[in-house]
């Protein structure tokens, strides 16, 4: 089971966790200060994933392709 609380800029974070620490039945805490992190099941599920989809299928059906070079491959995947 997972709970999400939302703080403001100003909260006091390393209190907050040492609180919540200290509850019964809390394996972990963690904060984040991006945006919400999607899980694959709701990516895959959305409704932009699947327009995009459709919209790569049609591209691929009119020839619109592009290849991609090793170099830039290898810039998205290594996180260069």
């Amino acid at each position: 089971m997972e709970i999400k609380i939302s703080l403001d800029e100003y909260a006091d974070v390393p209190f907050i966790k040492k609180l919540l620490s200290q509850i019964k039945g809390v394996n972990s805490i963690e904060v984040s200060e991006n945006d919400k992190v999607y899980s694959w099941d709701e990516i895959e599920n959305s409704e932009y994933f699947s327009k995009v989809m459709e919209q790569s299928e049609n591209d691929y059906k009119k020839g619109k392709t592009q290849e991609l070079t090793d170099d830039l491959l290898n810039e998205i995947f290594n996180g260069k």
